[in-house]
């Protein structure tokens, strides 16, 4: 993966700053506007696996943004089930353990679980993670939400291209930070450093795309004709 470019393409746009300010301003409408966000994250990815050299995407067809947004939240929630149910089942023996009575000894025994579920729901939790990156990989290159619940593939792809998915963990953390150095201007600026990372992460991730593309994974994905946004 190319670390550098995922953080530089964003200023080789023409207009990059007018769609960094608008992206900022957008991240302040309530409920609706990380969903446009995340669909704007995922355009970028697509023009990336495209090989678009221009793949930052103009502010336009909104409804189409938003329900890629709701594609990628309902992949990431779908891929996280395993982690809930495992944290309701902590929760839960926590909680009769508390009301057995004995304080003390129930103290003690949730500590003891603690100890065990939470390195559990963190390494569940990532694993997850990472099938979500890969099974959205997977729908924007056959064009169709249902390919990314075919979670055979899915797991094939992670395995293939599991070095792609801890370089695009390293530049998401890498972007987080630097996102919040927005703080700095009045705390203002955290909303467009904020954008920016949305940004970074969809340039990694469409350098997975274009992985995918190229390699042999995508004979058995039926490639749907996706639009390139000038």
């Amino acid at each position: 993966m190319d670390i550098s470019r995922a953080f530089s393409f964003v200023t080789e746009d023409e207009q990059w700053v007018s769609k960094i300010l608008l992206g900022g301003v957008i991240m302040l409408i309530p409920i609706i506007g990380p969903f446009f966000l995340l669909g704007y994250m995922l355009t970028i990815a697509e023009q990336v696996g495209l090989d678009n050299p221009r793949p930052l995407p103009t502010w336009s067809e909104f409804g189409t943004l938003l329900m890629k947004g709701l594609y990628f939240f309902v992949i990431s929630l779908v891929y996280l089930i395993p982690a809930f149910v495992l944290m309701g089942i902590w929760l839960c023996v926590g909680w009769l353990s508390a009301s057995s009575g004995d304080s003390e000894t129930g103290g003690r025994f949730i500590g003891v679980l603690s100890c065990i579920f939470i390195p559990l729901v963190f390494i569940l939790s990532l694993g997850s993670s990472a099938l979500s990156i890969m099974a959205t990989a997977r729908y924007l290159v056959a064009g169709q939400l249902a390919a990314a619940f075919d979670f055979g593939p899915v797991v094939g792809l992670l395995r293939k291209h599991a070095g792609l998915w801890l370089m695009w963990l390293l530049v998401s953390i890498l972007a987080s930070f630097l996102a919040s150095l927005g703080i700095i201007a009045c705390g203002v600026g955290v909303l467009f450093t904020s954008f920016y990372a949305y940004c970074v992460q969809g340039h990694g991730l469409g350098q997975i795309v274009k992985a995918i593309r190229a390699g042999s994974d995508s004979d058995s994905i039926p490639p749907t004709p996706l639009t390139i946004q000038l």
